[in-house]
C-alpha cells in the first residue's frame, strides 16, 4: 500500500497552450539571461564582418518579437519607429529591452487557450495583409527566439561564457 501511495503520479496532458506557454518561459528566461550574462564589453562583438554584434543580435529577437505580440493584441508596435537594432546597443538598454519586451508579450502568451489559439488574426500591413492563426504567431516568436539563441550562444562560447541554458 505504502509504495503504490509512493508511486508517481500520472502527469496531466499538456495542452497546445501549455505547451507555448512553458516554451515561453524558457525562451523569457533564456534571453533576459543571456543579455544579463554577456560582459558589457562583448555587446559590440561580432564574430565576423557580415554578421550583427551581439546587442544587434539581442535587439532584433526583441524587436520582432513587439512585431508578433502586438499583431496578436491588436495594437500597433510599439517598437515599429524605434530601430531597436541600430539604436539599442549598450548592456543596461539591451537588459531593460529585453525585460520590456517580454512584459509587453506576457499577457498574450499567458491568454492562450486551446479555444483561442485557432482564432484567425489578420497580420502585416496592406498590400501584404495575410490570416494566420493566433496559436501560429505565438508559435513562431518562440521559434524566431530559439534560433537567435542559438546564435547568441555561440557568441557567448566564442567568448568563454557558459549561456543559461547550460548553466542550469
Amino acid at each position: 500500500v505504502t509504495a503504490a501511495a509512493q508511486a508517481p503520479q500520472p502527469r496531466p496532458p499538456q495542452t497546445f497552450p501549455m505547451f507555448v506557454q512553458g516554451q515561453y518561459a524558457t525562451l523569457k528566461r533564456n534571453i533576459i539571461g543571456s543579455a544579463e550574462k554577456m560582459p558589457a564589453e562583448h555587446f559590440a562583438f561580432r564574430p565576423a564582418p557580415e554578421v550583427m554584434t551581439y546587442a544587434e543580435l539581442l535587439a532584433h529577437v526583441l524587436d520582432v518579437q513587439y512585431a508578433y505580440c502586438s499583431a496578436v493584441k491588436g495594437v500597433a508596435n510599439p517598437a515599429i519607429a524605434k530601430d531597436l537594432v541600430k539604436t539599442t546597443t549598450e548592456k543596461a538598454a539591451v537588459i531593460q529591452l529585453a525585460i520590456d519586451s517580454f512584459a509587453f508579450c506576457d499577457d498574450v502568451m499567458a491568454a492562450l487557450t486551446n479555444e483561442n489559439a485557432l482564432e484567425m488574426l489578420t497580420v502585416g500591413a496592406a498590400p501584404n495583409q495575410r490570416q494566420v492563426a493566433r496559436g501560429n504567431q505565438l508559435t513562431m516568436l518562440v521559434v524566431h527566439g530559439n534560433e537567435h539563441y542559438g546564435n547568441l550562444v555561440t557568441y557567448m562560447r566564442i567568448k568563454g561564457i557558459v549561456p543559461p541554458s547550460s548553466a542550469q
